[in-house]
C-alpha cells in the first residue's frame, strides 16, 4: 500500500510538472500534439497532456517599438532622401508568427515551480518587418517628389502604414503605429532649397514694399481727393450764403428798405474808421466819402453864417 500510495504521489508530481501551465497576461503559447500545431494557450491557466503534447515556443504580445534610424530612398524627382522611422507592433496570432517567421523554440527551460517556458526574442520578427519597411518605403517615396514628402508626410505614413499591414497580418502581427520621425535631403539638395527659399523671402520683401508704397501712395491721393471735395463744398455753402444775402439785400431795397441799408453800411463804415483810428501803427486816418461829404457841408454852412 504504501508503494502504491508513493507511486501515485509521484504520478500526481509527474502530471502537475509537465501537464499544468500558468499562461501570463503578456504571453501567448504555442502547443504542439505529437510534433504537429494543436492550439495556442492564451493568458490564464491550462492543462497539457504529458509527453503527447508539448509547449513549442511563447511569444510576448506586449508592443514593441522597432527604429529604422536611417534610409536612403530615391525620390520621384531623383533627390536622395534620409529617412527614419519608428513602428509600434504586437503579435496578435502567435502560432503564425512562430511557424511563418520565428520558427519553433525548442531550447526550453524551467523558470520556476510554475512551468513557464522561455520567452523567444522578437529578433526575428523585428528582421522581417525591418525587410519590409526598407522594400516598403522606398517604393512609396519613389513614387513622390521631395516637395510632397514634404508637405504630405501623413499620406505618405499611411501609405507606409497600409503596406506594411498587408504583409503583417499574414505574421500574425498588428502594425499599431507608424511615424516618420526624420526627412532630409542630400547636402546637394539642402544648399539648393536654402538658396530657393532666400530668393523667396527676398521676393516677398520686395513685394510688400511695392504694396505699401502703392498703399501710401493712394492714400494721399484720396486724402488730397477729400480735402479738394470738402474745400469745394465750403465754396459752395459760402457762395450760397453770399448770394441769399444778396437776395435779402435786394429783396429789402425792392420793398422800400433803402434807409435801413444805408443806414447798416454806415455804421458798418464808422465802425472801420474806429478800429483804423484806434490802432496805434496807423499813421493816416480813412474816412469814407460819405463822411467827407458831411464834413463839407457843416463847413460851408458855418461859413455861410459868418
Amino acid at each position: 500500500m504504501e508503494l502504491i500510495a508513493v507511486f501515485l504521489v509521484l504520478l500526481v508530481g509527474i502530471l502537475w510538472w509537465f501537464g499544468v501551465w500558468r499562461v501570463n497576461q503578456s504571453e501567448q503559447r504555442v502547443v504542439e500534439r505529437l510534433g504537429r500545431y494543436n492550439r495556442t494557450l492564451q493568458p490564464g491557466l491550462h492543462i497539457i497532456i504529458p509527453f503527447i503534447e508539448r509547449i513549442s515556443a511563447t511569444r510576448s504580445v506586449t508592443e514593441n517599438q522597432f527604429i529604422v534610424e536611417k534610409l536612403q530612398p530615391i525620390t520621384l524627382d531623383n533627390v536622395k532622401v534620409d529617412v527614419a522611422l519608428s513602428i509600434l507592433w504586437r503579435i496578435v496570432e502567435a502560432e503564425k508568427t512562430v511557424y511563418r517567421i520565428g520558427g519553433v523554440d525548442r531550447d526550453f527551460t524551467r523558470q520556476d515551480n510554475n512551468q513557464m517556458g522561455r520567452t523567444v526574442s522578437n529578433s526575428r520578427v523585428e528582421a522581417a518587418i525591418g525587410t519590409t519597411v526598407i522594400g516598403v518605403v522606398r517604393s512609396v517615396i519613389g513614387r513622390t517628389e521631395l516637395d510632397g514628402i514634404q508637405s504630405n508626410r501623413s499620406q505618405i505614413v499611411e501609405a507606409v502604414e497600409q503596406e506594411l499591414k498587408l504583409v503583417s497580418e499574414e505574421w500574425g502581427i498588428k502594425i499599431t503605429r507608424v511615424e516618420i520621425t526624420d526627412i532630409t535631403p542630400d547636402a546637394d539638395t539642402q544648399r539648393a532649397m536654402q538658396l530657393q527659399i532666400n530668393a523667396e523671402r527676398e521676393r516677398r520683401a520686395l513685394v510688400r514694399q511695392a504694396e505699401g508704397r502703392k498703399e501710401a501712395a493712394q492714400l494721399a491721393a484720396d486724402a488730397d481727393l477729400y480735402t479738394a471735395q470738402k474745400q469745394a463744398e465750403a465754396k459752395k455753402t459760402l457762395a450760397e450764403a453770399e448770394a441769399y444775402a444778396v437776395s435779402v439785400v435786394a429783396k429789402s431795397i425792392a420793398d422800400g428798405g433803402a434807409p435801413a441799408v444805408e443806414f447798416e453800411v454806415k455804421k458798418i463804415q464808422a465802425q472801420a474808421v474806429e478800429s483804423i483810428g484806434t490802432n496805434k501803427s496807423s499813421k493816416i486816418v480813412l474816412l469814407p466819402s460819405d463822411v467827407l461829404d458831411s464834413f463839407g457841408k457843416l463847413a460851408s454852412k458855418f461859413l455861410n453864417k459868418n
